[in-house]
């Protein structure tokens, strides 16, 4: 029982860390001036809500699911769907900006 919940309690240290190192990554995509590719606003502010949106997501699978287990099944998918589709959009937006500013 203690090995288990040694392992919870890493898994959660870990994708803490992970996912605060993307909310940061994210803030200073869009807070900070760039130069090169990244001084573009679309390119930046896209780079910077995939980046926070990847954390809240590794957030959401690996932190939330194991602290509140009990959760609805809806809410937590709503809630994961939301992220992933923000998500989805801002890295096509990044994409399809990065290619046509390369040309």
């Amino acid at each position: 029982m203690k090995q288990r919940w040694l392992s919870i309690a890493l898994l959660i240290f870990a994708a803490g860390l992970w996912s605060l190192a993307l909310g940061v990554l994210g803030v200073w995509f869009i807070a900070e001036d760039h130069s090169g590719l990244l001084a573009s606003p679309w390119i930046s502010w896209s780079a910077g809500i995939a980046a926070l949106c990847a954390g809240q997501l590794v957030f959401l699978a690996c932190v939330a699911d194991r602290v509140f287990p009990s959760v609805h099944s809806r809410v937590r998918s709503v809630a994961q769907m939301g992220n992933v589709v923000i998500l989805i959009g801002s890295a096509g937006v990044l994409i399809s900006v990065t290619l046509l500013s390369s040309v």
